[in-house]
């Protein structure tokens, strides 16, 4: 469960929001209460050290990239994780990477999977081993899904997941 006062840098992928729903009818593992997002940094900074400050570094950070177009080809699983790889996974790598160096103290997950994760969408957590099977079975038969990242979200949670703000991606557009 996540708690009060905590914040997600994320990018929303509407498009696999379909495929997302249909897993959470199968399974309770699948639920989530963010749409379908790739992750670049969670946990973010606390709630209350989300100013105008920080949100101008934000945006500073994101507004020059370039919409990415990505596909997600497979379903993984592994532990319980069931999860779709976007490729290519550079760009997102490389945005995560400036994140970082922007705020160093900030680890994903907190530290618990390592220093550096890959950009992944979530599809389940804690599934058990035949659940997570058949949900990358049935996640698998509607790929692949080829779609563009044209923003990122920072939002916030406090009994449920608050959008606090869109940063649109803006390099190459006119």
């Amino acid at each position: 469960m996540t708690a009060d006062g905590r914040s997600v840098l994320a990018i929303p992928v509407p498009a696999a929001d379909p495929l997302l729903a249909r897993a959470a009818q199968r399974s309770s593992a699948a639920r989530r209460g963010l749409p379908a997002h790739i992750s670049l940094l969670y946990p973010f900074l606390p709630a209350g050290e989300l100013g105008e400050p920080a949100l101008a570094k934000i945006a500073d950070l994101l507004a020059p990239r370039a919409a990415v177009e990505v596909r997600f080809e497979r379903c993984h699983h592994r532990d319980g994780f069931v999860f779709l790889r976007p490729e290519p996974a550079g760009p997102l790598t490389d945005l995560i990477a400036a994140l970082r160096h922007e705020w160093p103290g900030v680890s994903p997950y907190g530290g618990r999977f390592g220093d550096t994760v890959e950009p992944h969408l979530t599809v389940a957590m804690d599934a058990g081993p035949d659940d997570a099977t058949e949900l990358a079975r049935s996640v698998e038969d509607a790929l692949p899904l080829t779609t563009h990242l044209t923003e990122a979200w920072l939002a916030t949670f406090t009994t449920r997941w608050r959008l606090v703000r869109r940063f649109p991606f803006s390099a190459g557009r006119s």
